[in-house]
């Protein structure tokens, strides 16, 4: 499986109600540091192609994963432990522009994206992007730009091109995004917003059996995660379904 969605929408959460069910287990952001918005599917065909090779009984440590992520390796360690496997996926918002390329590869996958209302997102897009400190960490990183003449950063911007004077840079996360002309970060976020969810409604129309868009609300109640589990194509009397799956990440900015 894949699961997607333009980021603070839920897919933390979503990982977390796949990772519980019987024989099944979830990825998220496994492979960052190699993926691109778009021009290069490679790190997602090779996932794809890891995930089948895995499902079919093979060496579960051929598996390439971001080492550098403690989530990534957490799962990696659970994978080589764990019993029989029946279900394995990567959640990540970059997997957009190669949905139509993985389908063809793999006509058993299907796709889950998560949405969540535009204001909400683009608010928690701007929090999370924002590079928080110490008062006194504050107090001495201002004291150092102003010693060094360099940049002082207060916040990341992973929708507009820039040359880092403004803004700082990151040279995972920021090949992640699709990049917007607008007057302002908060206005570039909104249009990455529209644009995801364009192209989503795009793919949900083209797929209606493989890819299905969730409100990120379906995760907090029963019926909404069967209705998620069901496209996974869990047998409902499998399905592990009513507990608590909302998680709030804080550390790096790829995540849920």
């Amino acid at each position: 499986m894949i699961g997607l969605g333009s980021g603070r929408s839920g897919t933390a959460s979503l990982t977390s109600l796949v990772d519980r069910q019987p024989g099944a287990i979830c990825f998220h952001e496994m492979n960052p540091s190699c993926a691109v918005f778009s021009g290069n599917p490679q790190p997602q065909r090779n996932a794809v192609h890891e995930f089948r090779a895995l499902l079919a009984g093979g060496d579960r440590a051929r598996l390439s994963i971001d080492y550098s992520r403690p989530s990534s390796v957490q799962t990696y360690a659970a994978l080589q432990t764990m019993g029989e496997l029946k279900l394995i996926g990567d959640i990540a918002y970059y997997y957009l522009n190669y949905i139509e390329e993985l389908f063809e590869l793999a006509p058993e996958c299907v796709a889950v994206c998560m949405k969540r209302d535009r204001e909400s997102t683009v608010d928690s897009w701007m929090q999370k992007s924002a590079i928080r400190r110490w008062p006194s960490l504050w107090l001495a990183d201002r004291f150092k730009s102003w010693i060094t003449r360099t940049p002082f950063y207060t916040e990341y911007n992973h929708w507009q091109e820039h040359d880092g004077s403004r803004w700082r840079k990151d040279p995972v996360w920021d090949s992640c995004f699709p990049k917007f002309e607008a007057s302002s970060k908060r206005e570039a976020i909104g249009l990455y917003w529209d644009y995801y969810y364009l192209e989503a409604d795009r793919l949900q129309r083209k797929y209606p059996d493989r890819f299905r868009i969730f409100e990120v609300g379906d995760l907090s109640n029963a019926e909404g995660q069967r209705r998620i589990l069901s496209l996974l194509g869990l047998a409902e009397d499998r399905m592990v379904v009513g507990e608590e799956v909302h998680l709030h990440k804080s550390s790096g900015s790829g995540v849920d």
